[in-house]
């Protein structure tokens, strides 16, 4: 063969711009009329006679935009179609005058016009841009496309039309190949598609994140900010796929605000926000947020990657017990997803703003699953783990290998151990990925959500992050092995015959990109780890310090005021604050930038450069005590109060309230010409209990008194938040006076237990270095609102003794409380479980205390509707608020319920006399 000459050589475009983002020279070829069309960067297509290497004809384009495709059809004399990198189609009639020759401009493209293809003889144009969308277009009609085609979901790089057969195809940024028949249905799909010499091995190896984000109810733009560092730092530890917390975009304790239609323009406006921003690129992102769908408000992951939207997850199964009200503002997913049905997808419509940003107009809504190149993804939510036919068993079966969830779920003591169980059991029988993410921190209710997100392989927990901190974002991410879920899954012939069988339909879509890393990465599977729990001391200490320190500097408040009595409760209290400035400065003194931006804020040294601390400084400045003494006060209860306070480093003052007191007394006694006395001096009960009031409750004034003013009497800006000291136990019965220092602005201890509360002051005396905390612990619990012994020592302790004055232990009260609330019985229910339970009791004795107990509740219990709203720790918790819903008015007598006691007491006394 001879070797090609060169015959002729012109410049078909002289005025080509130069530049790096444009098309460069684009060209189409009439065989007929023997015109060759040429056009690019420039605002002119030419035609040149290439016999006679003569330019015949040149067209304005009118648009600044380059020209990215000609199409043209010898069938229909001088009609040209072109496309432009800013996403429109133009009709040009190169038979018209230069300046009337564009006919039609068609704008529904949204970006770079990849290729535009004329049918032969058929009036029907095919175009595709690069978002990957595919327009069919009838070129009589050519206002608007006769059919849409979303042919790929990553970036479109190419289109090519067969020149005889009715086929075409496309391919994608991630080297995937689709072939399609001419009125769009899809033919063939090609994998892995890495172009000549550019072969490529994939690994099973994929690096996964999950996190803890300290979100905040409303708080669009710092939940938005926390988001992004999440992603940011996901991508930065080599992850391609990030989980978050469920409701993460607004903050899961949004309650009666998610019937607001603002809380869901606000998360559009935020998601819009983490598209418009480059951090979804080469990361799958699984995002929780609220999502409306034809007029229901649902709960849902929506999953991200490279700046678009590819799925959105309802909720299956909402929480509706204890805390949780979610079917109060959501609705479960029930879209014809049922046995042999693969109607499980619906078509959402984006907002507008994100149809123009992503060039989608719909994405698909429902119970689904994702199936990228090399793996499949999918989701649960919180409480479907905890549902007996959790999600993730028919995702498991279908193949699906990795499983996220996003959690907002909220602390109680030893709850985390239940909650692991379910995560490693979700992996243990169906092998697999299991991915879970958790909001940590308070989020403006009575709620701590305590993170410990965590990856699990195959029932074994490979990464696993904090159960309290004070962080605002934590990653945690894992290299784990596909093929080991592969391998575990394939090994168990039970779980490979159902999944043969299985006849839930789980739909699929395909996303075009890979989250294995090649074989070349050297990277290592994750290895196992040992999951850390948290002795209840540690839980009751740490949980309710974080909560504080969030509710403190997102209050604005310069610190806390606690009156401090020297006794168990207050001391609880105090000790808690101790931790939170233990934890804090460890914080800061490691350089976390948010902490240090709030300390210094709180202590006034925001314009200084930040200096270490000790935990002692911190406190210093966040808490202030007052010890509030009266003459029915003992000097030892004085003198632990000032040893705790010492050793805590806090600003401690000591009163004396008898001025107080007096004044009110003598006030009433002008008013009626009587004055009450105790029950020892002579006075009755009423008297009694009215003396005792009194101190109690101006206390309380005094707390709000001196929490305004000490920061002014500091030299120092702000408020103090009041911090009250009542625990569970004494709310239960009612043993507190309604408006006394139960009373403040938060209660760290108002769901713990005196038992529970016992172990914290022992611990803590050990772990912190507060000594003054194992005396509290050793001295028996006293109200010290009665008149002492007159023949105690001045170093006793107080003859009035807490137990006595209830008619109960609190062991007893701890019972009463959990079978209550957690049993759910009523007086005769518990006194049938108690009549075994306490076997060394005779029935009548058991009778006596369960009625006194239900009595006294009753009678009590409008004392709960003004309860300080408290750190929510137990499941036998009486908080009215939401979680104990209750009358507040009884019949204290219980006539037919004392009456079933006292008949079956009877009963048994007789059966055991037998």
């Amino acid at each position: 063969m001879d070797a090609p000459e060169l015959l002729s050589a012109f410049v078909a475009v002289p005025d080509l711009v130069p530049g790096t983002r444009g098309s460069g020279m684009v060209m189409n070829w009439q065989q007929q009329a023997g015109v060759m069309y040429a056009g690019g960067n420039s605002s002119m297509l030419r035609g040149w006679n290439l016999c006679r290497e003569k330019c015949t004809t040149a067209l304005p384009t009118q648009t600044d935009s380059c020209v990215t495709s000609m199409a043209s059809d010898d069938s229909i004399p001088g009609m040209l179609v072109a496309g432009f990198g800013d996403g429109t189609l133009r009709i040009f009639d190169s038979r018209s005058r230069p300046d009337y020759a564009v006919k039609t401009i068609m704008k529904e493209h949204t970006s770079w016009v990849v290729q535009t293809h004329i049918y032969a003889g058929r009036n029907e144009l095919l175009s595709g841009s690069v978002t990957g969308e595919l327009k069919f277009w009838d070129l009589r009609y050519p206002k608007t496309s006769v059919k849409s085609l979303e042919a790929h979901r990553s970036p479109m790089t190419a289109l090519a039309v067969h020149d005889y057969a009715p086929i075409f195809a496309s391919g994608s940024h991630n080297q995937f190949i689709k072939v399609f028949r001419s009125d769009g249905e899809q033919l063939a799909l090609i994998r892995y598609h890495e172009g000549f010499l550019a072969l490529s091995i994939m690994s099973a190896l994929v690096t996964v994140a999950t996190c803890n984000l300290n979100q905040w109810a409303l708080d669009f733009d710092g939940n938005l900010e926390r988001i992004l560092e999440s992603i940011r730092q996901a991508k930065a530890l080599g992850a391609r796929y990030r989980v978050g917390p469920e409701l993460e975009v607004c903050g899961y304790g949004c309650e009666d605000h998610f019937l607001e239609q603002d809380t869901f323009f606000h998360c559009w406006e935020s998601l819009e926000m983490i598209l418009r921003s480059d951090v979804t690129n080469d990361i799958l992102c699984d995002i929780g947020m609220p999502v409306m769908h034809n007029g229901v408000r649902y709960n849902c992951r929506v999953f991200c990657l490279n700046q678009r939207i590819l799925f959105i997850r309802p909720k299956l199964f909402l929480a509706d017990d204890g805390n949780y009200r979610e079917t109060r503002w959501f609705t479960t997913w029930k879209s014809g997803m049922g046995k042999g049905n693969a109607r499980g997808l619906d078509k959402f419509v984006l907002p507008a703003s994100l149809q123009k940003l992503t060039g989608c107009v719909h994405v698909p809504i429902g119970s689904g699953a994702l199936s990228t190149l090399d793996t499949s993804c999918g989701a649960e939510s919180c409480e479907e783990l905890f549902t007996p036919d959790s999600p993730h068993v028919n995702l498991s079966l279908a193949g699906v290998e990795i499983i996220g969830n996003g959690s907002g779920s909220h602390h109680q003591l030893r709850k985390l151990d239940q909650r692991m169980d379910l995560i490693r059991g979700a992996t243990t029988k169906s092998g697999g990925v299991y991915l879970y993410s958790n909001q940590q921190g308070c989020d403006g209710g009575r709620m701590y959500y305590d993170g410990c997100a965590v990856i699990v392989v195959n029932g074994q927990v490979v990464a696993q992050g904090s159960q309290f901190s004070v962080k605002d974002v934590e990653v945690v991410t894992a290299t784990v092995d596909l093929d080991d879920v592969r391998s575990y899954r394939g090994s168990v012939s039970s779980r490979c015959e159902q999944a043969s069988s299985l006849d839930t339909v789980i739909p699929k879509i395909d996303v075009e990109f890979s989250l294995c890393h090649d074989e070349a990465s050297f990277l290592q599977p994750t290895p196992a780890i040992d999951v850390h729990y948290h002795v209840p001391e540690e839980e009751i200490a740490l949980g309710p310090a974080c909560w504080m320190w969030d509710y403190l500097r997102r209050s604005g408040g310069s610190g806390f005021f606690l009156p401090l009595s020297g006794g168990a409760d207050s001391s609880s209290v105090a000790c808690i604050v101790g931790v939170m400035c233990h934890l804090v400065v460890e914080a800061a003194n490691n350089g976390d930038e948010q902490v240090i931006k709030d300390v210094q804020r709180i202590m006034g040294t925001s314009e200084q450069e930040y200096q270490t601390l000790t935990p002692a400084d911190l406190a210093s400045h966040v808490l202030h005590t007052t010890y509030m003494g009266t003459k029915n006060s003992s000097a030892a209860t004085k003198k632990r109060a000032s040893s705790l306070a010492s050793q805590l480093g806090c600003y401690h003052l000591e009163m004396g309230m008898d001025m107080m007191v007096d004044a009110v007394v003598k006030t009433f006694s002008l008013l009626t010409g009587k004055t009450p006395q105790f029950l020892s001096r002579g006075g009755n009960i009423q008297q009694d209990l009215a003396l005792q009031n009194i101190q109690a409750r101006l206390r309380m004034v005094m707390a709000y008194l001196l929490a305004q003013l000490l920061p002014w009497v500091r030299s120092k800006n702000g408020f103090l938040l009041v911090l009250s000291s009542g625990n569970v136990d004494e709310a239960l019965r009612g043993y507190m006076t309604k408006y006394d220092c139960s009373s403040g602005d938060l209660n760290p201890i108002g769901a713990v237990s005196k038992g529970d509360l016992k172990k914290l002051l022992r611990w803590a005396a050990v772990k912190y270095n507060y000594p003054a905390l194992q005396t509290v612990e050793e001295a028996p619990p006293t109200a010290e609102l009665r008149p002492t012994d007159e023949n105690a020592g001045e170093e006793a302790d107080h003859s009035q003794l807490d137990e006595e004055d209830m008619g109960m232990t609190y062991g007893e009260l701890s019972y009463f409380g959990r079978l209550r609330k957690i049993d759910r019985c009523g007086p005769y229910w518990m006194f049938r479980k108690l009549a075994h339970l306490w076997s060394h009791l005779t029935p009548t004795d058991v009778a006596t205390k369960v009625k006194r107990f239900f009595f006294y509740y009753s009678i009590n219990r409008h004392k709960m509707t003004t309860l300080t709203p408290s750190y929510h720790a137990e499941n036998y918790s009486p908080d009215d608020n939401r979680f104990d819903l209750r009358p507040f008015l009884y019949n204290s007598l219980w006539t037919r319920q004392f009456r079933s006691i006292d008949t079956l007491a009877t009963k048994l006394e007789e059966k055991k006399q037998e």
